[in-house]
């Protein structure tokens, strides 16, 4: 196999590692282990990481090599204002935007997401709901908006993704997206962009609810630094 392409499949793996919450936050990369379990040479790994590094997910520090970034909630408050600025923008867009194909895409996404929901398959039923998202940015038909918004969105999926799995929140926010879709079928830029940000209100407020119980499951997930997250209180 050409070497981009061992390049490209140890990024992929990676990053779907990362995201999925098997890499969690803080933990050391070791280039030959991970050469070892995609069964290919360091090399492509290493142009993998540096890769993952460019885009934040992954960083690297002197003497000790590679570790799947770390967040403080400071971090985690700012990506998310920054996520909902760019979704009601990408909303907004999309009301005088969206194509027929897009559409249906994301009526036929959201039927499918709830057939997984009621089957109780809630991984496979995520992934969907994460791909709402996109095809949100997708729909508003702007080009560098899509490329910083995809950019913020794999920066916090496994913060959001185990945010869901470790609680109740998928049915509420799967009816959110429901009506987001309806908003965006009204023609009514303003209608979808409120709609919009009450789902971007109450995702954020129950993932920063969480983060900061010291108690909680995904507070001690995250490894957040304590200090940072007094002062942030």
């Amino acid at each position: 196999m050409h070497r981009q392409s061992l390049t490209d499949k140890a990024y992929n793996q990676i990053k779907g590692w990362i995201i999925d919450f098997r890499l969690k936050p803080g933990s050391h990369l070791s280039i030959q282990d991970l050469a070892e379990a995609l069964a290919i040479s360091r090399t492509p790994v290493r142009e993998a990481l540096s890769r993952l590094e460019q885009e934040y997910l992954v960083e690297r520090s002197p003497m000790k090599g590679f570790s799947v970034k770390a967040m403080d909630l400071q971090e985690i408050e700012d990506l998310f204002e920054v996520r909902s600025v760019i979704e009601l923008l990408a909303v907004r867009q999309a009301t005088k935007r969206m194509n027929p194909k897009i559409r249906k895409q994301l009526e036929e996404g959201l039927k499918t997401t709830a057939t997984w929901i009621r089957k109780g398959e809630k991984s496979r039923s995520l992934q969907l709901e994460q791909n709402f998202h996109m095809k949100i940015l997708e729909a508003s038909g702007n080009v560098p908006l899509m490329e910083i918004g995809r950019g913020i969105l794999l920066r916090i999926w496994s913060i959001q993704r185990f945010n869901i799995i470790t609680s109740d929140t998928l049915i509420e926010a799967h009816d959110q997206h429901l009506e987001i879709l309806r908003s965006l079928c009204t023609d009514d830029p303003r209608q979808a962009e409120a709609t919009m940000r009450r789902h971007m209100k109450a995702t954020t407020r129950v993932l920063i609810a969480r983060l900061r119980d010291h108690n909680d499951i995904l507070y001690e997930a995250i490894k957040l630094d304590p200090q940072k997250c007094s002062q942030a209180q």
